[in-house]
């Protein structure tokens, strides 16, 4: 299953945006054809934050008049963080316009290209999904009546969903208490404001966190209750459907 294309909290993604994912996603082709991997090729522009058997996660930054030579990716979650503009010319195809904006939420697969940035700061985020990678959708599981989704819907708004992978929108301001509720699956959470909350596991003691913007983390499965004690949450959460509870 395979949900649209979607933003969190503002507009849908532009008609040029679309466009340009589209061009971003090529027929697989052999590996020896395929130009080197992002982070190999071009890790001034692609740093690695952290990597685990279910994901390997990158943050892309680059001002206007910076360069990628030719690379690839394997499927993954695009979240944008910041506002830019850069010519994209995927393999073998003439260069477009490509256009980032914030809580820019994509899936990407096969994606070959090189780029130039035009204007604006290029901020993002991916998360690379290795089961995607390898062509193996984890079995289907039945979410339990704790889910996040059912739980809490107006903290946990379902934005994309797919085989690899299920992205919530959280919004919550100062106040707001979301209940206790489960996630089946290990999460990255990339918090987009700042934030102080009172986060309390299924079976443990409470902490206060303090989230700050454009922060990634990984969560593993499991239940948990939050109130937002100052400040305002909003994250978007790319749950990976291989990474279930033990």
């Amino acid at each position: 299953m395979q949900r649209s294309l979607s933003t969190t909290g503002r507009d849908v993604l532009s008609r040029l945006s679309f466009a340009a994912v589209g061009i971003m996603v090529v027929a697989p082709v052999s590996l020896a054809q395929r130009a080197p991997d992002a982070v190999a090729v071009d890790p001034t522009h692609h740093n690695v934050l952290f990597e685990n058997d279910h994901v390997r996660v990158f943050r892309a930054m680059a001002a206007p008049g910076a360069r990628s030579p030719m690379h690839t990716h394997p499927p993954f979650v695009f979240v944008g963080l910041g506002t830019a503009r850069a010519q994209l010319t995927p393999a073998g195809a003439a260069p477009v316009i490509f256009d980032v904006h914030p809580e820019q939420v994509m899936w990407l697969e096969n994606a070959e290209h090189s780029w130039e940035m035009l204007a604006g700061q290029l901020h993002v985020i991916a998360v690379e999904v290795k089961a995607a990678a390898r062509g193996t959708p984890p079995p289907a599981i039945t979410l339990p009546s704790t889910d996040a989704v059912t739980a809490d819907p107006v903290g946990h708004q379902v934005i994309f969903e797919n085989d690899y992978v299920r992205v919530l929108s959280g919004l919550a301001g100062s106040g707001y208490r979301s209940p206790m509720h489960s996630h089946s699956q290990g999460l990255v959470l990339i918090e987009l404001g700042r934030v102080r909350m009172h986060f309390t596991p299924a079976g443990g003691n409470s902490m206060i966190f303090d989230l700050h913007p454009n922060q990634v983390m990984w969560l593993d499965a499991g239940a948990h209750s939050w109130e937002v004690l100052a400040g305002q949450h909003r994250a978007i959460a790319v749950e990976v459907k291989s990474a279930t509870a033990p």
